[in-house]
């Protein structure tokens, strides 16, 4: 029985991997082809030149440096705040539905209801320049390109830290309360509790936290298009610019040349968050 059930679960998973094997797999592994060749035309084969022209190549470097900044910023930020917010909601008495839904609010806004609500906000005639200028204030921050990356920042906070609060409140709430107990009883207080407690036995989902907010945070091109366009300042010019870009110009042999470039390094970087991960769950186990 045990044997014919598995055969089940393999017949329930079979469309799904059948899904991600046509639409993600075959064609990962044959852009590898793609990136081997001079173009599609002459289709010549130039083994490794492509990846050492990208690694050359100011502009890739100036996008993965902005996409680094971006995700340096965005992501720790993103996660105490979400962290601060689940435990606020975890304390609170009394209204504690309201906040819950003002907060999850963002889940369920489209992303271009989102760029919408920051154009009108943050546009040379918006709501920010009309009270600036009531209060005597020349409208020069937002328009300036250091400032760009602060508001995409705030874009991505205000839609990604919902699901967060989601990801924490559940992590908080198969903590066991004895714990907590045991800790006021051997005197400690809120800040011993937190990182005696709560730090250690939430380590599973702030890793799986820190896992989606990375991924979240490539996929914040949708905003920075419909707000700055295809070709934005240097500034906050990201990897997913270069790869659209190099897409639009039919350049599939830079296109794959750099995914692959960024899949390595997402994997190395995935791969010492789960090492650090298991070491760290090993050591309180």
């Amino acid at each position: 029985m045990k044997h014919k059930s598995s055969y089940i679960y393999w017949i329930f998973l079979l469309p799904s991997l059948a899904g991600i094997l046509i639409f993600y797999c075959i064609p990962f592994l044959f852009s590898f082809y793609y990136a081997l060749l001079d173009n599609l035309g002459s289709r010549r084969f130039v083994g490794l030149d492509n990846f050492v022209a990208t690694l050359k190549n100011d502009l890739f470097i100036d996008a993965a440096v902005n996409t680094l900044i971006f995700i340096g910023i965005s992501v720790p930020l993103g996660m105490v705040i979400a962290l601060f917010l689940s435990i606020c909601l975890q304390k609170m008495n009394k209204g504690r539905v309201v906040a819950t839904l003002f907060i999850l609010l963002p889940l369920v806004i489209p992303s271009g209801t989102i760029v919408y609500f920051w154009k009108v906000l943050f546009e040379s005639n918006g709501l920010v320049n009309e009270l600036l200028l009531k209060l005597g204030i020349s409208y020069q921050w937002a328009t300036k390109h250091e400032w760009k990356m602060g508001i995409l920042v705030l874009i991505f906070l205000w839609k990604n830290i919902s699901y967060n609060v989601v990801l924490f409140w559940s992590g908080l709430n198969w903590i066991p309360k004895n714990y907590y107990e045991q800790m006021e009883l051997e005197g400690g207080g809120a800040l011993k509790k937190f990182r005696h407690v709560t730090l250690i036995y939430l380590s599973p989902t702030t890793f799986v936290v820190l896992l989606m907010s990375i991924v979240n945070s490539f996929r914040v091109f949708k905003e920075v298009y419909m707000l700055y366009g295809g070709y934005p300042s240097t500034d906050i010019y990201m990897l997913q610019h270069y790869m659209n870009n190099q897409f639009l110009s039919l350049s599939m042999q830079k296109l794959s040349s750099a995914a692959y470039i960024m899949f390595l390094v997402i994997g190395a970087v995935l791969f010492a968050l789960f090492h650090a991960q298991k070491k760290l769950t090993d050591r309180y186990q």
